[in-house]
């Protein structure tokens, strides 16, 4: 038996090492295999957003526009009040977020100044929206602005 071994080039030893990798490699072929073969299924957000007031607030650069998503639960009014804008005449709009490049496919856009009434009242069916601030092409500085929206 030894002389058989000797002949071939593997002994008892290696024969037993060869026998433990290839199981090794059995193992992890199954596994890999196991998570390539794995089934999801899509689920709901666990989160949506809450009907009611969202304040956003940030800085507009001259030439730029600035756009948030917000989402509406029922059908309703949307109610959107510039309450910030630095002191300047802005642009506001309301639409639908674009699907590709961000930003928004606005609606509704009024010039505006801050104020405490809503600027933008407009009735929206439930699904996603977004609201923009965007230069009129006066600003010569980046100014701060705060939006409140109000929706279903």
């Amino acid at each position: 038996m030894n002389a058989t071994n000797r002949e071939s080039g593997v002994g008892i030893r290696d024969s037993a090492v060869s026998t433990r990798r290839a199981a090794v490699l059995i193992v992890l072929a199954m596994a890999l295999a196991a998570c390539g073969n794995k089934t999801t299924t899509p689920t709901s957000p666990s989160t949506t957003t809450a009907a009611g007031p969202e304040n956003w607030s940030s800085v507009l650069a001259p030439g730029g526009a600035s756009s948030r998503s917000f989402t509406v639960n029922a059908a309703g009014t949307v109610n959107v009040t510039m309450t910030n804008a630095g002191g300047n005449v802005i642009g506001l709009g309301v639409g639908l977020p674009r699907t590709t490049g961000g930003g928004c496919r606005l609606g509704v856009a009024v010039n505006v100044a801050a104020g405490s009434s809503p600027q933008i009242t407009t009735s929206a069916d439930a699904g996603q929206y977004c609201v923009q601030v965007f230069d009129l092409g006066t600003l010569t500085d980046p100014i701060p602005f705060a939006i409140k929206i109000d929706h279903p």
